[in-house]
């Protein structure tokens, strides 16, 4: 049932879609053999009209079809042109010719015409002649709308394109100046930053060395979201170290290790990767035991990079943004690296939480071509 009534609507908007076809055509007929009859006082049986029309209306769409496939190769078009017209009017001419006789011969659905067939056959030949000379007005009007309609696109495309541009270039501009804005802020925060570390160093040498790392720190992360999204492994080093630097100035000692070889370096990497791996170390983990300190060691092995850290669980679950910090790692180094990148992270056999990335070299090479130069050997 349902297949009957899609076919049904596939129809009627096939007819919709056409519908200029059906009325020319109707127009065409009732002109021809209505007034044309009433004129000579002369009319054919209905079988004759319903028979050679459908013929003709054959003609006229496969002549239109040999044309569109003639223009399709210019340089053929010469010749097959020709060849097309002649073959139509030949299948026409002596296949209608054919097929009358064989109608009259076995059924009464035309009459007999008591005319010679040299006479018929011009005949023939003129109608062939009259719809493919129709047919092909129509093919070229056809593609002038056709082409018309592909101006009228590429126009319109054109015109978007000019609107995207414009509409770039003017976010482009409010960007510009919103970036301009944003450096006044942290410019502001810096130097009260330094207006507060002189006030109190000579009182206070201590709390005045936490406005140098918090001041640093916060200079990092304002220089980094302006930047082309990469930064090199010793500039967020240094940050981790002193994360750690204000840790145990406001919490006390904590034991912790960060180790790296020199080869790591000048490695572009997408930032924040170290340190929300501290972060969550510090939020999670159990720093306090001296005789199971935690690590974080970065090193090239072989043509891997490896970032692995390794902590003691704390001892009082913290809920406050559990995992979310590691799953934006994730999230960054899929989007960045794709498969050339790894991340697992889960507890040992020894109790100790583990985490390991490892971004093969030639991803990072592909990222940036002139990290080889920036590495320091």
């Amino acid at each position: 049932m349902e297949r009957l009534i899609l076919k049904d609507k596939s129809l009627k908007n096939w007819i919709i879609k056409h519908r200029i076809h059906f009325i020319a055509w109707s127009c065409f007929i009732f002109w021809e053999s209505i007034i044309v009859g009433l004129t000579y006082g002369a009319f054919g049986k209905f079988g004759n009209y319903v028979i050679h029309y459908a013929v003709n209306i054959l003609l006229f769409y496969a002549h239109t079809w040999l044309l569109e496939k003639a223009f399709s190769s210019p340089r053929q078009m010469i010749w097959k042109i020709p060849l097309f017209v002649l073959l139509e009017l030949f299948i026409y001419t002596f296949g209608v010719l054919e097929m009358d006789l064989m109608i009259i011969k076995y059924t009464d659905l035309i009459s007999k015409d008591f005319i010679s067939t040299s006479v018929r056959i011009y005949k023939l030949l003129w109608r062939s002649s009259f719809f493919m000379l129709f047919s092909t007005g129509y093919f070229f009007l056809k593609r002038y709308l056709n082409e018309r309609a592909e101006k009228e696109r590429i126009e319109k495309q054109r015109f978007q394109m000019l609107l995207d541009k414009e509409r770039t270039d003017k976010e482009l501009l409010v960007s510009k100046n919103a970036f301009l804005k944003a450096q006044i802020n942290p410019h502001l925060l810096f130097n009260t930053f330094e207006f507060i570390h002189q006030k109190i160093r000579q009182h206070s040498p201590e709390d005045a060395q936490v406005m140098v790392y918090l001041s640093d720190m916060m200079r990092f992360a304002a220089t980094t979201e302006h930047q082309e999204g990469y930064i090199k492994v010793n500039e967020e080093i240094t940050q981790c170290q002193n994360l750690i630097k204000l840790h145990q100035l406001t919490q006390g000692q904590v034991f912790i290790e960060l180790a790296f070889s020199p080869d790591v370096l000048g490695i572009r990497l997408i930032p924040l990767v170290l340190l929300t791996i501290l972060e969550n170390m510090f939020k999670h983990g159990n720093l306090f035991d001296r005789d199971n300190k935690a690590t974080i060691d970065i090193y090239m092995d072989g043509e891997t990079l490896k970032i692995e850290s390794r902590n003691l669980p704390g001892l009082v679950k913290s809920e406050v943004g559990f995992g979310s910090g590691l799953d934006n790692i994730r999230t960054r180094l899929d989007y960045t690296y794709g498969r050339a990148a790894e991340m697992t992270a889960g507890i040992d056999d020894e109790g100790f939480y583990t985490l390991s990335i490892a971004i093969k070299e030639n991803a990072l090479e592909t990222a940036f071509p002139d990290q080889l130069q920036e590495i320091i050997h």
